[in-house]
């Protein structure tokens, strides 16, 4: 009775916000300090911070390992980012959330983002982002005893608006500002006779970024819950060598997590990433989430 009181304003479809190894390492505290193409998801003004030219991401991951009951969650993700004219940068994302082929959820993202530089010697920079997504989920058909189709829900395809800002009011400290889902889609069932919009969701976030070392932190606002996500990445071996961790907290009491990871160049264009999420509050009883990145400097 209390969750059919609560279902006005509860939701889960689409609230993954975490993208590729080095952002979940970092707890994903990414706003502010994206400067890779999976950040399209995140913020997509971050797309035109890129210090490459282009650059092709893959991700695999898997999520809560080791539930009782035994559900394989995983995650796949391909984003790619090439430069445009006028200081701008054009993404293309697509990511997949995979429920033991029970469920499953899609983005389709296209975004552009265009910097700005101004002052006395552009030591102020702007970047201003807008991303197109495309959101399907779909769910397996229920199997009677019989071996019958007792129900077969179709699932339900929208498109949603996020734009961004990220501002440098000097070189090393960036401030962002994210909004997702500006348009607040219907993601209900197309046979649902009840709306169900994916609400608005708003970031804020800094960071501090050092000669050998990236600091983060995010404020995520979503209707009534609000997220911290605090992380940090330490380099060594002139960069070759990366080591993250973060911290995560969900609506500042519901779900805690531990997250670590690291990164390695295998050479000036190829850069593996590792992150895991350890759970300390929330869903604890699992050897937690895994996830592992492939960047490409084309």
């Amino acid at each position: 009775m209390g969750i059919a009181g609560l279902s006005n304003w509860t939701h889960a479809a689409f609230d993954d916000q975490f993208v590729g190894a080095r952002a979940y390492a970092m707890g994903g505290a990414f706003a502010a300090t994206a400067n890779e193409s999976d950040g399209l998801l995140v913020n997509p003004a971050s797309i035109s911070n890129h210090s490459v030219p282009r650059q092709l991401s893959a991700t695999m991951a898997r999520l809560h390992v080791g539930l009782t009951d035994e559900t394989s969650i995983s995650q796949s993700l391909i984003s790619y980012t090439n430069p445009a004219p006028l200081r701008s940068s054009i993404g293309l994302l697509w990511k997949r959330l995979n429920v033991s082929a029970l469920y499953s959820e899609n983005y389709l993202v296209m975004g552009l983002s265009k910097g700005l530089a101004f002052g006395t010697n552009e030591e102020r920079r702007l970047s201003i982002g807008a991303a197109l997504k495309l959101l399907h989920w779909d769910t397996a058909p229920t199997i009677g005893t019989s071996g019958n189709i007792v129900e077969d829900l179709p699932g339900s395809s929208r498109f949603s608006l996020d734009a961004g800002v990220v501002f440098r009011p000097s070189e090393n400290i960036p401030l962002a500002l994210s909004v997702q889902n500006i348009n607040t889609p219907n993601i209900a069932s197309k046979s649902s006779k009840i709306m169900e919009d994916l609400p608005a969701q708003v970031t804020l976030g800094i960071g501090i970024l050092g000669r050998r070392s990236t600091w983060g932190m995010d404020l995520v606002f979503n209707r009534s819950q609000t997220d911290v996500k605090i992380g940090i990445e330490q380099q060594f071996y002139d960069g070759r060598v990366l080591l993250r961790g973060g911290f995560r907290l969900e609506n500042l009491a519901w779900g805690a997590n531990l997250t670590l990871g690291g990164g390695y160049h295998l050479n000036s264009s190829v850069r593996m990433d590792y992150g895991s999420a350890f759970p300390i509050g929330g869903i604890v009883d699992t050897y937690g989430s895994h996830r592992v990145s492939l960047v490409y400097i084309l």
